[in-house]
C-alpha cells in the first residue's frame, strides 16, 4: 500500500473548510443568438463547392445575400454536406473566403468545409496538410492556397452591432477560421476544426483572432492538428486562439495535438476558459493590452496537459510556448484546474534562454492558484531547471487547497515561500508519474488521459470540503454563474460533498500500459543522447 505524506503541511496549518471558495462570481453575460424576426430571410446552401456570389445555392452566394439583406438573416446548410473550397476566389487577403458585414446565424447541420492546400518546396517536395511544414516566400511555389473562412466586419473601424452565430459547421484543411474585427461578436458552437494549416508564408494563424472590443464565444468545439508555423517571440504568444483588448470565452472544448505558438493568448481584456482541455498544444499567455492595460484570464475546471511528441503525445514541443505565462498587466487565475508538463518531451530550442518556467512563468504579471494541481516531471540534465519561474518581476499566490509538486531544484519550503502560502500542499502521491530511468532521473506523464488522474489513495483526493451544490466551496462558471456539476472529463464533480484538488474527480488508479512502458524506455535512450549534446544559457530567472 502506498505510504501517504498527508499533504506535507506544517502542523499548525488551519483546517481547510471554507478556504478557496469560488462563489459570488460576477457573471459575464452570455452572448445570445441574434434575435429572429418575421422579416429575417433564410438562404439555403446546397452546392458542394464554395462557388461565387452568382452561384445560387452556394455558400459564397448565401453570404453575399445575407450581407445585402437588412436584418439578422439565417444561412442553413444542407445536412451533412461536404463543401470543397479549393478553387474559390478569396474575398480579401490572405485568402479569406468571405467577409461578413451584417448579423447572421449560420446553421451548419454537421456540414464540413474541406480544403486541400498544397505547395512545392524549392527542393521539389510536395507539401500538403498531411505532411505540413512552413511555407517560405520567395522560394516555395504555392499551388493551392490554405483558405481562411471568415472575417467579421472591417478591420480598423467599429463593427458594433455585427453579431454572428455559427453552429455545427466543421472544417478540415483551412487556415484561420475567423477574424473578429473591432466591436463585432462571434459565437461558434458544436463544431470541429481539423488539420488547419498556415501556408501563407505570413503570421496569419489558426484558428480564431479577436480585436479591440470584440467578443468570441466558443462552446463545445474541437481544434485538432492545427499548425500555424508561428514561433513565440521571446516569451510572447501568437497562439491558436488570440484576443486583443477583447472578451473571450471557451467552454466544454478541446484543443488537441496542435502547434501554434501556444494554445490561447490574451493581450488585454477578459478571457474565461471553463471545463476545457489543452492537450499537446502549448499553454496560455496573458498580458495587458493597448486599450485595456490589464488582461485577466480565468482557467476553471480545466486541464492543460503540456506534452511534445511521444506515442499519443502532442505536436508542440517548443519550450517557450508550453507554459502558463503572465506578462506585464496579466493575471491568470487557475481555479479547480490541473496543469501538467511532460518536460521529457518538451525540448525545443534552448538557445533562446527560456528553458525555465515550464509549466509556470510570471514575467511582470501574476498567477494565482485556487484548489488546483500543478506538476512538472523531472529530467536530469535540464540544467538547473526551474518549473515555477519569475522573469523580470511578478508574483505567485495560492490557497491552502492547492498542490504544487516540488522538484529537485525547488523544495517544498521554497514553493511555500514562492506561492506565499505556508499551508500549500506539496506531499506525495499526487498525480502518478512513470520513472523511465533512475540514474539519470527521467520521469514522464502517463499517457493521456490516464496521466491526468490523481493517485488513489493520494493527497489530492477528497480535499475540498463542502463542495456540493449550495456549499461554501461549490464551483461556479465565471461565464454565466452556473453551477459546475462535472469534472473536465464529465465525471460527477463531487463525491459525498468533497471535491478533488485539480480538474479530475473520478478516482481511477491503474498501471502504465505495457506499450507505454516500452515507449518510455525507448524515449529515455533518445533523450539521454539529446541531453549530452545540449547547452542551455541562463538569463534573468528567479527561482524563488
Amino acid at each position: 500500500m502506498a505510504v501517504i505524506d498527508r499533504h506535507n503541511r506544517p502542523a499548525d496549518c488551519p483546517p481547510r473548510v471554507g478556504q478557496g471558495t469560488w462563489g459570488g462570481v460576477a457573471a459575464l453575460a452570455v452572448l445570445s443568438l441574434p434575435p429572429g424576426s418575421a422579416q429575417a430571410a433564410i438562404f439555403n446552401v446546397t452546392q458542394d463547392t464554395w462557388g461565387s456570389s452568382a452561384d445560387v445555392g452556394s455558400f459564397a452566394w448565401a453570404i453575399h445575400q445575407a450581407n445585402s439583406t437588412p436584418g439578422a438573416d439565417v444561412i442553413a446548410v444542407a445536412d451533412g454536406l461536404e463543401i470543397d473550397v479549393d478553387g474559390a476566389n478569396a474575398s480579401s487577403s490572405p485568402f479569406n473566403l468571405a467577409t461578413i458585414s451584417e448579423s447572421v446565424t449560420i446553421l451548419g447541420n454537421n456540414a464540413r468545409l474541406v480544403g486541400n492546400p498544397e505547395f512545392v518546396t524549392s527542393g521539389g517536395i510536395d507539401v500538403t496538410k498531411n505532411n505540413p511544414q512552413a511555407f517560405i516566400n520567395g522560394s516555395d511555389v504555392l499551388t493551392t492556397p490554405s483558405f481562411s473562412l471568415l472575417k467579421i466586419g472591417t478591420f480598423g473601424q467599429s463593427n458594433s452591432g455585427i453579431n454572428v452565430s455559427i453552429s455545427n459547421l466543421n472544417t478540415n484543411g483551412l487556415n484561420r477560421i475567423a477574424q473578429v474585427n473591432e466591436g463585432a461578436s462571434l459565437r461558434y458552437s458544436g463544431s470541429a476544426f481539423e488539420q488547419s494549416v498556415n501556408f501563407t508564408g505570413g503570421s496569419t494563424g489558426c484558428c480564431f483572432a479577436g480585436f479591440a472590443g470584440s467578443t468570441i464565444s466558443l462552446d463545445n468545439v474541437l481544434i485538432r492538428e492545427a499548425r500555424t508555423f508561428n514561433s513565440p517571440i521571446g516569451l510572447a504568444f501568437d497562439a491558436l486562439i488570440s484576443a486583443e483588448d477583447a472578451t473571450l470565452t471557451i467552454s466544454n472544448s478541446r484543443i488537441e495535438r496542435s502547434a501554434g505558438g501556444g494554445a490561447i493568448s490574451l493581450v488585454g481584456g477578459i478571457a474565461n476558459v471553463v471545463s476545457s482541455v489543452l492537450f499537446g498544444s502549448g499553454g496560455v499567455s496573458a498580458t495587458g493590452g493597448t486599450e485595456q492595460t490589464t488582461g485577466t484570464l480565468k482557467f476553471v475546471n480545466s486541464l492543460a496537459y503540456l506534452t511534445g511528441p511521444l506515442e499519443n503525445g502532442g505536436l508542440d514541443d517548443d519550450v517557450r510556448s508550453n507554459r502558463f505565462i503572465a506578462g506585464d498587466g496579466g493575471l491568470i487565475e487557475v481555479i479547480a484546474s490541473t496543469i501538467l508538463s511532460d518536460n521529457a518531451t518538451i525540448l525545443g530550442d534552448l538557445d533562446q534562454g527560456y528553458n525555465d518556467g515550464v509549466p509556470l512563468t510570471v514575467a511582470g504579471g501574476s498567477i494565482q492558484l485556487s484548489s488546483s494541481a500543478v506538476m512538472a516531471t523531472q529530467v536530469a540534465g535540464l540544467e538547473e531547471q526551474v518549473a515555477y519561474a519569475i522573469y523580470g518581476g511578478g508574483s505567485y499566490s495560492a490557497d491552502a487547497l492547492s498542490w504544487v509538486r516540488p522538484t529537485g531544484n525547488q523544495s517544498a519550503s521554497s514553493l511555500r515561500t514562492l506561492f506565499h502560502q505556508p499551508c500549500l500542499i506539496t506531499g506525495l502521491p499526487g498525480i502518478p508519474v512513470a520513472v523511465a530511468s533512475v540514474d539519470p532521473l527521467v520521469e514522464f506523464l502517463l499517457p493521456y488521459p490516464q496521466g491526468a488522474y490523481p493517485a488513489v489513495p493520494g493527497v489530492l483526493v477528497g480535499v475540498v470540503p463542502d463542495a456540493g451544490p449550495g456549499g461554501v466551496n461549490e464551483l461556479r462558471s465565471p461565464i454565466d454563474g452556473s453551477l459546475i456539476t462535472t469534472d473536465v472529463f464529465g465525471n460527477p464533480r463531487t463525491t459525498n460533498g468533497l471535491r478533488n484538488v485539480g480538474a479530475v474527480q473520478e478516482q481511477v488508479p491503474g498501471p502504465l500500459p505495457l506499450l507505454g512502458v516500452a515507449s518510455a524506455y525507448g524515449w529515455c535512450r533518445r533523450l539521454r543522447r539529446r541531453i549530452l549534446g545540449r547547452r542551455a544559457p541562463r538569463r534573468g530567472r528567479i527561482s524563488g
